[in-house]
């Protein structure tokens, strides 16, 4: 009896471990470079990704009419040189958005570029405030 009880508590353990194991491995998004997405090609399609870089001091493209879309390039951050991938987001542009910014896109790659779906902009990991000679050299005297 007590061997029974035993063995049925470790099977619904392991059952249970199994089913938390495949619904994370199910939801789980690989994070990329922008170097990682150009080495694919422009044919390659991944249908949900995550990809983290720098946008490019490229041409930044915003338009709000007739739909809201944003255009721009993201380049690794330590890399650049490696080259950058067109992303277009179709969405409001978010607050802090800018070239040279750090940014976090999730969405799919399809035909070369990234068709984002979410976009969320990194803050700068210290805050530095403005210099006292920058802030008082524009008032008055």
């Amino acid at each position: 009896m007590n061997s029974k009880f035993i063995v049925l508590v470790v099977a619904a353990v392991l059952i249970g471990g199994l089913m938390v194991f495949q619904a994370t491995r199910q939801g789980a998004t690989p994070v990329m470079m922008p170097s990682e997405v150009l080495a694919l090609g422009s044919s390659a399609t991944l249908p949900k990704v995550r990809v983290a870089g720098r946008v490019s001091v490229e041409a930044v493209e915003y338009q709000t009419s007739p739909k809201a879309q944003l255009k721009f390039r993201v380049e690794d951050p330590t890399h650049p040189e490696r080259g950058s991938v067109p992303v277009v987001y179709n969405n409001l542009r978010p607050d802090m958005f800018s070239s040279g910014r750090d940014v976090i896109i999730d969405g799919e790659v399809s035909g070369g570029e990234i068709r984002a779906a979410t976009l969320l902009t990194q803050c700068p990991s210290k805050y530095e405030p403005p210099s006292p000679d920058k802030s008082y050299s524009n008032q008055p005297q």
